[in-house]
């Protein structure tokens, strides 16, 4: 492409190959309300009339949507609306706002891993039981400040110990988590935070990222999004496994990453859309994503 005009968040979209030939970015910075909730000061954008007729963002579906759903276009409402008979369908309905779709998925992503530091560390752990063990072992020889972390504030990230302990990965609308599940999650964070100490209590990713970036915990329970960040900041001893096992596998949830349309898009710039998409969705530029994950 000689020229893409839909304009991205550099932030948000990360290194982008020079065979792409995109030139231009819109930038934006922090605001501490945004960077609290992992966002980039993106709603600001709206207020730039220049922009907003041409602006696009790529994000996952839990956070874009939830808080400037409102500005983006609903895709089945336009002529892009055939872009979504080349994806899987389950992975589209992740970015329904008001029963209608409103982004693009480009790509499968968003899985929970543990990560582990080669440099206390050489085996990944089979189950839940020997982490903790390991971990404890590995605190008190290297005198970390834990053995693992995980946000034991986010939701999010005790889906998988719901799961490993009898929850469904996917429930009916309305329909309860299991009690057992639920309690035996419980119980179990309660021991490894308040018992043992080996967990913080409430941390969001942001501490749980810095905390094992700093190499000041062996283990760190985060998402395919860290892998980066995590190999350079280790010196390339990064170890990745699946979340160990609890009574069962600890399934993580996934979803997938969305190129979101301002609104206001103007119509002449579809044709950019389609292009990009057609980029993204050829055989190359997906197995070279699922290569780097």
């Amino acid at each position: 492409m000689e020229k893409l005009q839909v304009y991205l968040l550099k932030e948000t979209l990360g290194i982008v190959p020079e065979k792409w030939g995109v030139k231009e970015y819109a930038t934006f910075h922090y605001s501490d309300v945004m960077k609290s909730l992992y966002l980039k000061d993106f709603p600001n954008a709206w207020e730039q009339e220049d922009l907003k007729n041409k602006l696009s963002t790529i994000g996952a579906n839990d956070y874009f949507n939830k808080w400037t759903g409102d500005n983006f276009l609903y895709i089945e409402d336009t002529e892009l609306n055939f872009l979504l008979d080349y994806v899987k369908p389950s992975l589209a309905e992740g970015s329904t706002i008001a029963g209608k779709k409103t982004g693009i998925p480009l790509f499968g992503g968003n899985h929970q891993l543990l990560f582990y530091n080669k440099k206390y560390v050489s085996d990944e752990p089979k189950t839940m039981d020997e982490l903790i063990v390991t971990a404890d072992e590995v605190k008190k020889q290297f005198n970390l400040d834990y053995g693992f972390v995980l946000p034991t504030g986010a939701c999010y990230f005790i889906l998988p110990f719901l799961y490993g302990f009898g929850a469904p990965l996917w429930a009916d609308k309305g329909e309860p988590i299991p009690f057992d599940a639920l309690v035996k999650t419980i119980e179990l964070l309660r021991v490894l935070i308040y018992d043992k100490k080996s967990l913080p209590i409430k941390w969001e990713q942001a501490e749980s990222i810095k905390c094992f970036t700093e190499e000041k915990a062996a283990y760190c329970i985060g998402g395919d999004w860290n892998i980066r960040e995590f190999d350079e900041a280790t010196n390339h001893n990064l170890g990745i496994c699946e979340i160990p096992a609890l009574d069962r596998c600890c399934r993580s949830t996934a979803n997938a990453s969305y190129l979101f349309l301002s609104r206001y898009l103007e119509p002449e710039l579809y044709s950019n859309v389609k292009e990009m998409c057609k980029i993204f969705f050829s055989i190359d530029v997906q197995t070279e994503i699922m290569k780097n994950l």
